[in-house]
């Protein structure tokens, strides 16, 4: 790690998640001098406390749930089990691996890795703490970090519930319950968005008792109707409970509260920053109120997901150096990793119709696909929405492979492709993209293996 901070940096990044790390590589690659604050690992909540070990955890209770199906391939797999101590290992192994590589991208790429916790005193002058309390000093003895552009990527944390303090034993957030290595007879989840659906989904599987409490009418709030409802029917049959339109007051055993996240604002007081309710304010180019300072990711966005903060890391930093890119929501994709699993893009068939005059729909479902049948996949869906002339405006498929099938979709929806064109373009067989093109057919009555109705 280098520790000489006595230059003038081009670019400063505050905070290594996705969107600082993408940020910080692409002002390197460019050519800039850039140095890269965090006060933890790199790869912020979604490498090293969301995405990646939550999707290591469902790898594992996923492939639990086919062994236990075995009999039906005539295989014989007498009472399977699985040790959650081991599954969470296999889980931070993961974790390190990828921390670690992409430690070593940052340092090839000639990024300055500043570790502590940053404090803006100026929009061109950092100081940083060390956890221990320490200063990283300069060879001058400054406390300081210069640069010319800052780019703002802190991230969020987990929101709190009224009344209910995390005491990370009995009352958990999302980072808590990532490293349980028992399993609970009992847990109450408060919050039905994906991060508490996807606990769900988990400990359902290892034999846990699971409630779900939804204040909202429904859960997965911006998820298709028709989509929700199937994701109902499952967890019901894995004996799941859930409570919608109900808020929570109290209960027994473990309690996991995932009611959100919120921007991480610590340490950027002296910017006065516009804010957008509770978010940094930014416009279509990333850039906040100040002058030569921009925020990306979760501190600044309308969607806190990894890719949002990739690519608006990449188009601030581009900004930074010259360029004038921006970025918008449109067709950004959602992947929730249930079983099986949701791939979604654009607008829900209830949004649409709200819209737009005249929408069509294409489905068509998995039950009629050769390779769902024979992978033993056969729940599930493929819903494509246009408008009259046959642009896409949204599409939600629920089964095996739907957070691969779904970027199809999302390319066709970036580059203007329309869903004639889509179900004019064979797939190869037997293939789960079968039925993309098959739903795509579906708008116009045309689909082969299924009755147009």
């Amino acid at each position: 790690m280098r520790t000489n901070m006595s230059n003038e940096h081009e670019i400063a990044v505050l905070g290594g998640g996705p969107a600082g790390y993408a940020a910080a590589i692409r002002a390197a690659q460019l050519g800039a001098k850039v140095v890269l604050i965090e006060k933890d690992k790199v790869g912020g909540t979604c490498l090293n406390r969301g995405c990646i070990p939550t999707k290591a955890i469902i790898a594992c209770t996923t492939l639990f749930e086919k062994i236990k199906k075995a009999e039906s391939f005539g295989i014989t797999s007498d009472n399977p089990s699985i040790n959650l101590e081991k599954v969470i290992a296999r889980k931070d192994q993961i974790i390190s691996k990828l921390v670690k590589g992409l430690e070593f991208l940052i340092e090839k790429n000639g990024i300055t890795i500043v570790r502590g916790q940053g404090k803006v005193l100026a929009p061109n002058k950092l100081e940083i703490e060390t956890s221990d309390g320490r200063r990283p000093a300069c060879r001058t003895g400054r406390l300081s970090v210069i640069s010319r552009k800052l780019i703002i990527a802190t991230g969020s944390t987990n929101a709190l519930l009224p009344g209910f303090n995390f005491d990370h034993s009995n009352i958990l957030n999302s980072d808590d319950i990532l490293n349980l290595t028992e399993v609970p007879e009992k847990l109450t989840i408060v919050g039905g968005g994906v991060i508490g659906i996807h606990f769900a989904a988990i400990f359902s599987l290892l034999g846990t008792e699971v409630t779900v409490y939804e204040a909202l009418p429904e859960i997965l709030s911006g998820i298709d109707e028709e989509v929700v409802s199937l994701v109902k029917r499952i967890l019901k049959r894995k004996n799941v409970s859930i409570l919608t339109g109900t808020r929570f007051e109290k209960a027994t055993g473990k309690i996991l509260i995932c009611v959100g996240r919120l921007p991480s604002l610590l340490g950027l007081e002296a910017l006065n920053l516009k804010m957008d309710g509770k978010s940094i304010f930014v416009n279509e180019k990333m850039e906040t109120n100040v002058p030569n300072t921009y925020a990306v990711g979760d501190a600044a966005s309308k969607k806190m997901l990894a890719h949002v903060a990739f690519e608006q890391g990449v188009i601030a930093a581009e900004n930074a150096l010259g360029a004038n890119r921006t970025f918008n929501y449109n067709s950004v994709p959602i992947g929730i990793y249930t079983s099986p699993e949701i791939g979604s893009v654009g607008l829900t068939e209830k949004e649409a119709r709200e819209k737009h005059s005249n929408i069509k729909v294409g489905k068509f479902p998995y039950s009629a696909l050769g390779i769902a049948n024979a992978m033993g996949e056969a729940e599930g869906f493929i819903k494509i929405i246009s408008d009259d002339s046959g642009k896409i405006l949204g599409a939600h498929i629920i089964g095996a492979e739907a957070t691969t099938l779904i970027s199809n979709i999302v390319i066709a929806m970036k580059q203007g492709i329309s869903a004639d064109k889509i179900g004019g373009t064979f797939q190869s067989h037997p293939s789960y993209s079968e039925g993309v093109q098959e739903a795509a057919e579906a708008i116009f009555k045309a689909s082969l293996h299924m009755l147009n109705q």
